[in-house]
Parts: structure tokens; sequence; C-alpha cells
């Protein structure tokens, strides 16, 4: 059975300019044997009685995305369920003890590696990579947190991260519909899912 997987999303519209990106998330790890859904963005709002979901919600996925909206709700059930998390959107970095705060909101397209013997990059060289079309992305800083840094923007900061212990990943393109048609972008996004959940 392939795994279930959570894509938090701005909301369930598919149609929804604002959803366009979590429905490309969506659709890759399902292209890569995931069995994925969106889920709103206010399963996190607990003044919301009617859609906050408990952690019991969200233990019934072997993993959860986090796409681009709202940066301020709470993840807190999200957390005592202790789902394997990958973040797309830098508001919840700091929540899930990935980075500490926003670097760069910007938008190019070279990026550059630095790591190639963690799972994600192996077989890319070190150096710049050229993804195609430049996509919006969400820089981090790091600081203090222990994670490794395998990949970060010309300006040297942080944009693909994981932690060295726990299975939780930041990838910093949020705007994934941007990208062009065989990207490695896609290849990045599909092996940081499969490392972050262990495969599908």
């Amino acid at each position: 059975m392939p795994k279930d997987i959570a894509v938090v999303s701005y909301d369930l519209n598919p149609a929804s300019a604002m959803t366009t990106d979590a429905v490309v998330i969506r659709d890759q790890l399902n292209g890569g044997g995931y069995s994925a859904e969106l889920v709103h963005q206010w399963s996190f709002d607990e003044t919301n009685a009617a859609n906050f979901k408990k952690a019991d919600f969200w233990e019934k996925y072997d993993g959860v995305v986090i796409c681009n909206f709202y940066g301020s709700w709470n993840l807190r059930e999200l957390i005592r369920a202790g789902r394997p998390v990958m973040c797309v959107n830098a508001g919840y970095a700091d929540d899930l003890g990935l980075a500490e705060s926003l670097k760069e909101h910007a938008s190019q397209d070279g990026f550059n590696v630095v790591n190639n013997t963690h799972p994600i990059t192996a077989g890319l060289a070190l150096g710049v990579i050229d993804i195609g079309d430049p996509v919006w992305f969400d820089s981090v800083s790091t600081f203090n947190h222990h994670v490794d840094v395998l990949v970060t923007s010309l300006a040297n900061q942080a944009v693909l991260v994981t932690h060295k212990s726990q299975p939780l990943s930041y990838f910093a393109w949020y705007r994934m519909s941007q990208a062009t048609s065989g990207s490695i972008l896609f290849k990045l996004l599909l092996k940081a899912a499969n490392w972050t959940f262990n495969g599908p």
C-alpha cells in the first residue's frame, strides 16, 4: 500500500491560483508512488473548532507536506503526532527545528549544491546547478540548528535542509508551478520526500 501523505494547502480548490503549487506537489508525490491528498490550512487554526485538527487526525497520515500559506498557525497537534514533515513554508521551519528565520524571498534559476554525500543530493556535482526557468523560493538561516544544509542560494543561504536525527526537511521552492518541465527541482522534490517519508 502506498503511504498516505497530507499536503496542507491554502485551500482545497485545485483551480485556485493560491493552491496551484500544492497541486503540483501533490501530483508529483502521487506520480512517485505515494497516495497524497490536499488538506486545508485551517486544520492548523485553533480558533476554528470546526476545522482545527488534533493529533489523532495527523496520525492517520504517514507524512505531511506544509505548503505555502499563512505563516502563523499552530503546529502543536501536528508535532504531538510525530509525523515526518517536509516543510515548504519558511514560516514553519523554526517550529519544526529546521531553521531560525527567513533570509531571502527571491526568484532565481541557479543554486549551489554544497553537500552531495546525502541521499537527496547523491549523484549531483558540487557547485551551481541550473533549474531552468527561475522559481520563487524562501531561503533560511540555520544558525544553531541540528541540520544538514544540502543546497544554498547563490547568496549562500540554505534552500534544502534536512534534520540530522529526525524525519524533517525544508524545501525552499514554494512556487513549484513555475518550474520548467524536466527541471531538476522535481527530482529533488521527490528525493526529499523519499528521504523524509522513507519512500512510498
